[in-house]
């Protein structure tokens, strides 16, 4: 083998260095060839650039010479771009001869000359388009200047030549000798190789033998490259945990080895690439699930919903931070907010966290220390992580959360990034909220200023109507004065004296003059006396109400029946002042300017069938004929604002009905163009021409004199002039005096400068009538419900009927079906009444006061909707359960109007059961129960404990889901909810009842202190029943309403009233002996509160202002309660309350704030300055004692 090696390492080495020195010597030859072809062709290249610059020259100066001969411009595109490649074919000639000193040199003297050459061509170019004379001396300058050029050209060219030779003949020498070379390298090679064949055949035997040995080899390293070949395939089809199970030494084994660390290396790198779009997707969702002007409860729920769900934590809760070191619940997953609700620094993992400001990661916890509870047990968390929240360094907030399984490097990092994120939208949502706290205070204190504004202007309306009415008395006694001039002699006497009048009445113009000049002068303070005025309205009349009701009530029984008649006239007027001021604070909102439109598809038909059934009743008892018409291919709806267009016709149609003593009053509806014209005609008493321009401005009136037949305002008109200018419309008029009038409301019907869409509406889910029944659809008027035919009475029971029988009107025209439900109401132990005429129905309901009433719609005279509409105002008839029978569909408008239940004709016998049963649940039901859903609890307790006076039971909820689990079980009648609750909750609240099947129908009424606007109310209404705005009255018409809806009859209301009485002594044994602090700056406020105080046994003291309030305490330090109103001079009650607090033994007594403003924020206000509660002027005695009852029982 070693012989073999040797041989073929002597004879391939001798070959390989004959082949070597062959190569070499080829090598430098074929190099010398080609550096001298190079040198031939680099010279044959500069002579060619050479060329080419004396051509580009010529060609030139061609150029100039057919310019100047012809003066043609064609003839100078040759010379135009001569400098520019002149320049370049100079600049690559220096660049390929800068080996040669001489060359560059020549070089930069042809540039220079070529440049000169054709600076001169372009002068007399110059000169021929300036019409310059061009002599020969010129001409031949030029070719001085061109003989130069070439001979510079012929010396560059020279040296080339001879450079040529040179290279030419080294060039031939190397060609040469080259052959010679190779030739006697070829022969050595020859004989090198013929050796060394002889060697190796030697050895072939010996080879021969090893050849079966290789063969093995050979298939061995197949199947290694086999299994290598495969683990690649696996690893380019992303399969990175393969290996390669070959541990041999050889290049194979080298070769798997690196196969098996380039998988682990990509292997990591994947890893690492899908940690990292992991984390990021995450951060992108979580940025996603905070986008939008969201609330913090809101936001923090998706927060910790989110965070739980993408890391596959089992429990979350997000900590928000609400003091230097306390941290309160806002959230949570799988973790009850009464579980450490609020947490301070330090305490627990998440308060740690708070403390150190760093993330918190805990693992492999002891089984004893973390467990969390689930519904069939509990469980042990394996890790723990708390991160904190932070916005610009600020500590915002704690997310603490636990999982079953270790958390990832990826998902700690993920934490890290999400906390800064989740800081900067705590930050945004709560400087949102901020915002709009401050926005909806500023919009309230608005609405007052402009409404005290409004009553300013009417009192100066007012006043120039007097001057008017003085002017008018002072042309009538002109008159007299001329007439008396003309009399006898016997008057003379009496016409000095009217002289004497007239000039006391010319004196009392002068100053009625003066004082209009003061009037305009006072103008400029309205403003201040506009911000007081409610203020200083509400304070006296709070006296009235409330001493009114107590002599009303006249518990002592020392006052006459008509002095208490007097009171009663009292207290009414009181009241109705109260509503007149709460309409003008309205009205001031239209005037400024903050009217919100909202747009919305209206169908006609509901228009026309909502204002027929108004405005219907009100035309029959004048005996006017009013009419709907519609045009026959008028389309369906009108896009505009419901509420204002309403509002416009309503005005119209009422206007007409006042100023039309007969005849008719007619709406008619058309399309014209792209506008809905509604036309309002009457046959009244018309409007002369030159007053129908001032009817709509505002306070002004056709007729304007101290006779005028007709009252109001005279802001109507004007309202809807400028409501209809809101709507993009106008309202125009033709009037005849004594033929009546024509107003023309015209509006486009589409929104203008916007798409069309379909509009989006809220309506009440209604419960749908059993598929088998049929029902004939709701008229348009309401006048098809009136029967023109009055049937024959019907044999009842009303002449039988004794004290304490149990009796039911029956109020239906079909006398065959009045007869069968006679019948069976004597069968079921009731005595009935028939009545087949609505107006009869109505009289025989307010003399028999029935159990229950069933109506039917369609009557004689009067139809079932103004029966309905009656007996619900009237106060004695109101609680009486009435089941409405009618063939039309109608259910939904029954109940709303007050009904027990609906029911479609014909009318099953098993049905009149069913009727029976229902009324009889609601006679038999003790007592009714009411879900109070407040967030105040002091004010929830203070309404429950009033209307337990009158046998109503409640049930209190401060939260929504809880509201929701009583309604569920079937427990309540009634739902009030105060407003007072965040409106997104309360919305949620009535979606909720609503969508819930069986709740339906149940009465929701809504209890609240805040100006509602038109938008809120509207979208109110769609779900509650009734809207009762917190006032002087308002526990009394909280009772109104609950008994409208739970139908408390009169029994029920009279067991209710000595009930009440029974409560009043309960409530007197609380508050008897007690001692109350009452500080008002208005004495009639302090005796009035003082009198109904008393009249409960308590002990009354007194105080003008703060100051002396702090002395009385000083003084009577045995206090139980203070009624503190926080407008006084010197010291307010909002200074009052604070010094107070800060008094140790008095942090606890009970602070009621009373005040005459009902701003938004005022209670927050009241509540910081260290107030216990809230109540707003005119006080309700009714809810002031429950409030005094549920402090001071505590």
């Amino acid at each position: 083998m070693n012989a073999f090696k040797r041989n073929l390492i002597i004879g391939y080495g001798i070959s390989l260095l004959l082949l070597i020195i062959s190569a070499v010597a080829s090598y430098i030859s074929i190099n010398k060839l080609l550096s001298s072809a190079k040198w031939v062709n680099h010279t044959n290249e500069v002579q060619k650039k050479v060329e080419k610059v004396i051509a580009g020259l010529v060609d030139a100066e061609t150029g100039q010479r057919g310019y100047l001969l012809t003066g043609k411009p064609q003839f100078l595109d040759p010379y135009s771009g001569a400098v520019d490649r002149t320049t370049v074919l100079l600049n690559e000639v220096k660049n390929l001869t800068k080996d040669n000193i001489l060359q560059q040199q020549d070089c930069d003297l042809l540039k220079e000359q070529a440049v000169t050459r054709l600076n001169f061509l372009g002068e007399l170019v110059q000169k021929k388009k300036n019409d310059e004379p061009i002599s020969d001396s010129l001409m031949v300058l030029g070719k001085r200047y061109m003989d130069s050029v070439r001979v510079i050209v012929k010396r560059i060219q020279g040296r080339e030549v001879a450079l040529l030779k040179i290279r030419t003949q080294n060039m031939n020498r190397f060609a040469a000798s080259t052959p010679t070379l190779i030739i006697i390298a070829m022969l050595l090679g020859i004989v090198v190789t013929i050796i060394s064949f002889v060697r190796v055949l030697n050895d072939y035997e010996k080879r021969a033998a090893l050849q079966v040995e290789l063969q093995e080899k050979d298939e061995q390293i197949s199947r290694r490259i086999t299994l290598i070949n495969e683990v690649a395939t696996e690893i380019s089809g992303g399969n990175y945990e393969v290996k390669v199970e070959d541990t041999g030494a050889d290049a194979l084994g080298g070769i798997a080895g690196s196969l098996n660390r380039m998988t682990e290396a990509l292997n990591f790198s994947f890893t690492n690439l899908k940690d990292q779009q992991w984390l990021q997707t995450g951060v992108a969702q979580l940025n996603e699930s905070m986008i939008g002007k969201k609330e913090l409860e809101i936001l923090t729920y998706d927060v910790i919903e989110f965070i739980t769900g993408y890391t596959s934590s089992i429990q979350g809760a997000f900590y928000l931070r609400v003091d230097e070191d306390e941290l309160q619940l806002a959230a949570g997953i799988g973790f009850s907010k009464k579980e450490r609700p609020k947490i301070h620094f330090g305490e627990g993992v998440a308060g740690q966290c708070a403390q150190s400001g760093r993330q918190i990661h805990l693992e492999n916890i002891p089984d004893a220390q973390v467990v969390l509870d689930y519904t069939g047990g509990s469980i042990k968390p394996v890790a723990i992580v708390a991160l904190p929240v932070f916005y610009e360094s600020r500590l915002k907030g704690v997310i603490e959360i636990a999982s079953m399984q270790p958390y990832s490097s990826v998902a700690l990092d993920f934490l890290r990034v999400a906390g800064f994120n989740i800081g900067m939208a705590i930050h945004s949502a709560r400087d949102h909220q901020r915002l709009q706290e401050l926005l909806a205070e500023t919009q309230a204190q608005s609405e007052e200023l402009q409404a005290q504004h409004t009553e300013l202007e009417n009192i100066n309306a007012e006043l120039e109507a007097q001057a008017e009415r003085l002017q008018t008395s002072e042309e009538e006694l002109r008159v007299q004065q001329e007439e008396l001039q003309h009399a006898n002699q016997e008057l003379e006497e009496r016409s000095r004296l009217l002289e004497e009048k007239n000039e006391l009445i010319l004196e009392r113009n002068l100053e009625i003059q003066a004082r209009a000049e003061e009037l305009t002068q006072s103008t400029r303070y309205k403003s201040e006396f506009l911000a007081n005025m409610s203020h200083e309205l509400r304070t006296p009349l709070n006296s009235i109400l409330l001493l009114s009701r107590l002599l009303t009530e006249n518990h002592p029984n020392n006052l006459t029946s008509d002095q208490v008649e007097y009171a009663t006239v009292i207290q009414s007027s009181g009241k109705g002042l109260l509503t007149l001021i709460d309409e003008i604070l309205d009205l001031s909102k239209i005037e400024a300017g903050k009217m919100e439109l909202e747009y919305t598809d209206i169908r006609i038909n509901e228009l026309t069938n909502e204002l027929q059934s108004l405005f219907a009743p009100l035309a029959t008892e004048k005996g006017i004929e009013f009419t709907i018409e519609q045009e026959d291919d008028l389309p369906l709806s009108i896009e505009t604002d419901r509420l204002r267009l309403n509002q416009i016709l309503r005005n119209l149609l009422s206007n007409a009905l006042k100023f039309t003593k007969k005849g008719s009053v007619k709406l008619s509806i058309q399309k014209k163009g792209a506008d809905f014209w509604f036309t309002v005609r009457d046959t009244g008493i018309g409007i002369a021409p030159e007053k129908q321009a001032i009817i709509f401005e505002a306070f002004q009136q056709a007729d304007g004199s101290t006779r005028r037949q007709y009252g109001g305002t005279g802001l109507g008109l004007s309202i809807s002039r400028k409501l209809a200018q809101l709507l993009n419309g106008e309202i125009t008029i033709t009037s005849e005096v004594n033929k009546g009038s024509e107003f023309t409301l015209i509006l486009p019907a589409l929104k203008i400068d916007t798409i069309q869409q379909p509009a989006v509406t809220g309506e009440v889910p209604v419960q749908k009538e059993p598929a088998e029944k049929t029902s004939i659809p709701l008229p348009l008027r309401d006048s098809e419900f009136l029967s023109p035919v009055i049937p024959s009475p019907v044999d009842d029971d009303r002449s039988a009927i004794a004290a304490g029988d149990k009796v039911i009107l029956i109020i239906d025209d079909d006398t065959a079906f009045a007869k069968s439900l006679l019948n069976y109401t004597r069968a079921k132990g009731y005595k009935g009444i028939v009545a087949v005429r609505g107006d009869e129905g109505i009289a025989l309901a307010k003399q028999y006061l029935p159990l229950g009433i069933l109506l039917d719609l369609q009557l004689p005279v009067v139809s079932g909707w103004q029966v309905m509409d009656e007996l619900k105002s009237d106060v004695n008839t109101r609680p009486i359960p009435v089941h409405i029978m009618s063939a039309y569909q109608a259910k939904t408008k029954s109940l709303s109007k007050g009904a027990v239940d609906f029911i479609n004709k014909p009318v099953a016998f098993e049905k009149l059961g069913e009727m029976f049963s229902k009324i009889e649940s609601a006679l038999n039901r003790h007592p009714k129960k009411v879900l109070i859903v407040e967030e105040n609890t002091q004010h929830a307790r203070a309404l429950a404990y009033f209307l337990e006076n009158y046998n109503v039971a409640s049930e209190i909820r401060d939260s929504v889901e809880e509201g929701i689990k009583s309604l569920n079980k079937q427990e309540v009648d009634c739902v009030i909810l105060d407003m007072g609750i965040p409106a997104q909750r309360s919305y949620d609240t009535l979606d909720e009842v609503k969508k819930t099947p069986g709740l339906e129908e149940v009465p929701i009424i809504i209890f609240t202190g805040k100006n509602l606007s038109q938008n809120e109310e509207v979208k109110i209404k769609q779900y509650a029943d009734s809207i009762v705005v917190k006032t002087a009255h308002s526990y009394q018409r909280i009772l109104d309403e609950v008994s409208l809806f739970l139908h408390l009859v009169e029994e029920n209301r009279n067991e209710g009233r000595g009930y009440r009485r029974t409560r009043k002594t309960e409530a007197g044994e609380v508050l008897k002996g007690k001692t109350v602090l009452v500080v008002d700056d208005d004495v009639r406020n302090i005796f009035s509160l003082s009198k109904s105080l008393e009249s409960y046994g308590m002990n009354v003291i007194s105080a003008i202002d703060g100051k002396e309030a702090l002395r009385q305490l000083e003084t009577h330090t045995r206090v139980d309660m203070v009624l503190m109103d926080m407008m006084m001079p010197e010291m307010d009650g909002y200074e009052t309350t604070k010094q107070l607090r800060k008094m140790p033994k008095y942090r606890s007594l009970p602070v009621i704030a009373v005040t005459a403003k009902a701003m938004t924020g005022d209670r927050e206000k009241c509540i910081a300055a260290g107030a216990s509660d809230y109540i707003t002027k005119p006080v309700d005695v009714d809810q002031l004692i429950s409030l005094l009852r549920v402090w001071l029982y505590q």
